[in-house]
């Protein structure tokens, strides 16, 4: 049983939650037994039997097209929009007659199956996109073991800051960091955030930098490596946790967060009702005055999720492993 994996983009050219975790997958599931791989495209062996594609789009239906005659197995994982507002919700039913829409339905009845991140992911593809249930599998995102441990180091200590917020994330208009920032300055509460400016938001990169420099309250990091002393440092030591994102499948930010029994604050959208964010304190909008009302409301105390446990390493790597087994268990000949 050999595993490809295939990205969904060049990493050169973007590289965010969605991405780490197709590397973290990878590496959990080799740790669990699956002889798994990144696909070679200038290699010409064809020795591997499940072809593992990390998002559908145009871009990857030719590798669909070549799987399949190839007789190859394909897993894919997706991300789906949640069609949780009446936006989403027109967007979808514009491209329903579409022959975009029909051929992203072919395609996704080529794959043999998928994997979702949650419940609400599973009724989406069900709903949407005429996938049946016994394709489908749910597995959550990998938190990294360090963020169930207590850190080396001391964040608060090494930079001098204490009861600050914490954010973390490639910076963009999606992620809502500029108004968080104001919020923020406006109540003369610190934030730390972490993360570096998304490639084609360089604009919105410098709003930010704008309002940090003009306080002593924000400390903006570039970027910390996943996993390392100092961003686990940074989750442990600080009081709130918050991602007022306007649109995320399963944040692994408040994953991390959660496994490190913080606090964390959002808005009030459908990927917040997971139930690895069952205690999230819900913005009404990513605006400036409703997040300020959600940091005001918020209770400040360290808070354990029942289910986090499942975003373990290896519990992931466990079940990936015997999705890939099953498949080929329930093929043979």
């Amino acid at each position: 049983m050999i595993i490809k994996y295939v990205p969904y983009q060049p990493h050169c050219f973007a590289f965010g939650g969605f991405d780490m975790q197709m590397l973290n997958t990878l590496k959990s599931a080799i740790n669990n037994g699956a002889q798994a791989s990144k696909l070679d495209f200038w290699s010409r062996d064809n020795n591997f039997d499940i072809l593992h594609l990390w998002g559908i789009s145009q871009q990857n239906f030719h590798l669909i097209d070549w799987g399949k005659k190839s007789n190859k197995l394909i897993v894919a994982t997706v991300l789906l929009p949640y069609f949780d507002t009446v936006k989403s919700n027109l967007s979808y039913y514009k491209d329903f007659f579409s022959s975009w829409h029909r051929q992203l339905i072919h395609y996704y009845n080529l794959v043999d199956s998928f994997v979702v991140l949650n419940e609400l992911q599973s009724d989406v593809l069900r709903e949407y996109y005429k996938v049946p249930n016994h394709k489908i599998n749910i597995i959550p995102n990998i938190v990294d073991d360090n963020f169930f441990k207590k850190p080396t180091i001391n964040f608060a200590k090494k930079h001098n800051i204490d009861a600050y917020i914490l954010c973390v994330g490639n910076v963009s208009r999606r992620k809502n960091q500029y108004n968080l920032a104001k919020a923020c300055v406006s109540n003369g509460l610190k934030l730390v955030i972490i993360g570096s400016v998304l490639d084609g938001e360089d604009d919105y990169g410098i709003l930010l930098k704008q309002v940090t420099e003009n306080t002593d309250n924000i400390l903006w990091i570039n970027e910390l490596e996943t996993g390392s002393d100092e961003l686990v440092s940074a989750f442990y030591y600080c009081n709130l946790f918050a991602l007022p994102s306007n649109e995320e499948t399963q944040p692994i930010s408040l994953l991390e967060a959660t496994a490190m029994n913080k606090p964390i604050l959002t808005l009030d959208r459908a990927y917040a009702n997971q139930k690895y964010y069952k205690y999230a304190i819900k913005a009404k909008s990513g605006s400036v005055q409703d997040i300020i009302e959600a940091i005001n409301s918020a209770n400040i105390t360290n808070i354990q999720n029942e289910f986090i446990d499942e975003c373990r390493s290896e519990i992931v790597g466990e079940k990936y492993h015997k999705l890939y087994k099953n498949l080929i268990d329930e093929n043979l000949i």
